[in-house]
């Protein structure tokens, strides 16, 4: 099984018994060998996945018994997987922390292993990091920020002052409520003849990356959070905000300062109104919207009906 080497970690730095390396992370829903993973949820199926899984570091909710597994990998047992896995990889980043060249070129900087297609162009004042890859005849107009890891196919259209793959908001507390950052190290996959408008954000996938399809456009102001999929030949317009790991299937139609709920899948061909908030999963070809917004006084004549009904229940 190839794995895309990340970093490199002697397990042994942990444990003395175990002698292998780990390069990369990866998911319960997509368990690699020679990674860092975690299983938070209470669940024997989800644990079973993770059989045939050799020369990894798992992170296991306690409660569970994953003691077959030690034989293969480092088990590690954790009432919060999550924040442990937080940790113990970035950790491991700061270990492996090497310096990058950065060099310069026609008014950008770009960093190592930047790989470009026929007929680039790169406009003055745009910064490029490490392992990028771009495509054939793809314009990244000024301003524009491209971090680790991402890869932008061909034919696309970058708009000034965009992030693409920086860093996403994943935070974890302990029992103290101290806050900690999950690093992300999924980097953004951008497919062919897309836009991206002027201020945008597309964050960098926790560990596997965020997808934009192709023929997808975007609109100035959007956020486009960690983990997201977008199918192709979507629309979204000004100030939309879709948080992590949303999927939107082909052909969806996102109105003007829009807001989707973390996790929710937007099926294909849904129109989605100007305003609206969409905190459920969509059907297909479905037009969902908020009511307009009203005067004052006849919100609260509404919000004391709805106190008198409830009173009748």
């Amino acid at each position: 099984m190839n794995i895309d080497k990340k970093f490199v970690f002697d397990v042994k730095e942990i444990d003395k018994n175990y002698n292998f390396e780990i390069y990369n992370a990866s998911t319960i829903g997509n368990p690699k060998n020679n990674t860092i993973l975690f299983l938070k949820k209470n669940s024997q199926e989800l644990l079973e996945k993770l059989k045939d899984i050799k020369n990894s570091i798992l992170i296991i909710l306690e409660g569970l018994d994953a003691e077959k597994l030690k034989e293969n990998n480092l088990v590690i047992y954790d009432k919060n997987p999550r924040l442990k896995y937080a940790l113990l990889l970035t950790g491991i980043l700061n270990n492996n922390k090497k310096e990058y060249k950065m060099f310069f070129k026609d008014g950008y900087y770009y960093g190592e292993n930047l790989e470009l297609g026929e007929g680039v162009v790169i406009e003055p004042f745009v910064k490029i990091g490490n392992n990028v890859k771009i495509g054939k005849n793809t314009l990244i107009k000024s301003g524009v920020k491209i971090g680790d890891n991402v890869e932008i196919g061909e034919n696309c259209y970058i708009r000034e002052n965009s992030v693409i793959g920086g860093e996403g908001f994943g935070i974890e507390k302990d029992e103290e409520g101290r806050t900690f950052r999950i690093p992300h190290i999924g980097g953004v996959k951008i497919g062919n003849n897309v836009e991206i408008g002027a201020l945008n954000t597309v964050c960098s996938g926790t560990i596997e990356p965020t997808y934009v399809g192709e023929y997808v456009k975007t609109d100035d102001h959007v956020h486009i959070a960690h983990n997201v999929n977008i199918s192709k030949k979507c629309l979204i317009t000004s100030g939309t905000v879709i948080a992590g790991s949303v999927k939107l299937e082909s052909e969806v139609w996102l109105g003007v300062n829009s807001t989707i709920k973390n996790g929710v899948i937007i099926r294909k061909n849904t129109i989605v109104g100007m305003g609206a908030r969409v905190s459920n999963n969509t059907k297909e070809n479905e037009i969902v919207m908020n009511e307009p917004a009203q005067a004052l006084e006849k919100v609260a004549k509404f919000t004391q009906y709805k106190k008198k009904l409830l009173k009748t229940l």
